[in-house]
């Protein structure tokens, strides 16, 4: 019996070199995670039901089908390393620069110039519970991608008021005892939305002016829709099935955020005239830690009147467009983790 406090938690912060090679130990973090649960591995059996000639309509029999793994969920105060670390696994082209702090310009993978066509970055999680000669849990689980993540500015105090969240798939492939030894637990250089530093979306500076103070919340978030990676030759793991490979599909980038109403207000205006701009937010700690996320084109789909905590409100719902020159989004992360998606 184990509490589950006990539960140890990494995954590398450098990318696989292909699907089936688990990362080395020096490219493994140990981080803290909010999720309370372990990534469960869950192998599917099917049995003899619907086939006659037994008799009579009862299974009889038991066949190894194949691991349908949980879709796992990584949750975390939001932190320079941390969101490049989302950020590189989920977007995949990445350009690292620099020689302490180290910057990483991120933008979505394109499947005609991206190296690997529709596959992103793979990373390897590692799991542990006691490890050694009588390990209740000990397992690195191989081939993991990033499936889409939530990043959410929230007008509260304290590291919860910058929040990052991502699901992450995986193969079914592991190695059990996992043959690593975690590193002691990462201290993160993390945000809270007091250090918002630049917010202007679509035209409307919310920090300065007379927009000032109005901003309430934003949430943003990405999807790869990953194809079925089951496929002839895809592998297995103890007799069953295995996924040979994650292929993003039709992706998708949402933005929502509220505002309080005030006189002058410009967004029902672009939301009718179809009105186009960028959408900036930058998170400033320091020099050495801050995250920028750049939306190139963006304009509003929904515009409601609401009530949030007493105060009349806009709910808006961007459109992200992609424009012909500069894309669609650039995230710009300065940490001083170096390696990240390496």
């Amino acid at each position: 019996m184990a509490n589950i406090n006990e539960l140890m938690q990494g995954w590398s912060f450098g990318k696989q070199a292909d699907i089936i090679t688990p990362c080395a130990v020096a490219k493994v973090w140990r981080h803290t995670n909010l999720n309370t649960k372990p990534w469960a591995k869950v192998p599917v059996n099917e049995d003899d039901r619907a086939e006659i000639g037994k008799g009579h309509e009862f299974p009889t029999q038991l066949f190894k089908s194949h691991y349908n793994m949980p879709t796992f969920e990584i949750s975390k105060y939001a932190s320079s390393e941390f969101l490049a670390w989302a950020m590189a696994f989920s977007l995949g082209n990445v350009v690292l620069t620099g020689t302490g702090p180290y910057t990483y310009v991120i933008v979505p993978a394109l499947g005609a110039t991206n190296p690997t066509g529709l596959e992103l970055p793979y990373f390897s999680f590692v799991q542990q519970i006691r490890p050694g000669g009588s390990a209740i849990l000990d397992e690195i689980l191989v081939g993991c991608a990033v499936k889409g993540w939530k990043l959410s500015i929230k007008n509260s105090p304290g590291r919860a008021s910058a929040m990052c969240s991502v699901e992450c798939v995986t193969t079914g492939q592991y190695t059990t005892p996992s043959g690593i030894t975690l590193p002691a637990v990462g201290l993160p250089h993390e945000f809270n939305a007091g250090m918002v530093s630049a917010l202007t979306i679509n035209g409307v500076n919310y920090l300065t002016g007379g927009s000032g103070k109005q901003f309430v919340s934003m949430d943003a978030s990405w999807e790869n829709n990953f194809r079925p990676g089951f496929f002839p030759g895809s592998g297995t793991q103890d007799g069953y099935q295995i996924q040979g490979r994650f292929e993003f599909g039709d992706r998708t980038f949402a933005m929502q955020f509220v505002v309080r109403v005030q006189a002058g207000s410009t967004e029902y205006a672009n939301l009718i005239n179809q009105t186009t701009g960028s959408a900036t937010l930058t998170l400033t700690r320091d020099a050495t830690n801050s995250f920028s996320m750049v939306i190139q084109k963006m304009g509003f789909s929904v515009v409601e009147l609401s009530n949030t905590d007493g105060i009349a409100t806009l709910q808006i719902t961007g459109v992200q467009l992609y424009d012909a020159t500069n894309g669609l989004l650039t995230v710009t992360v300065i940490t001083p983790q170096n390696n990240i998606c390496q």
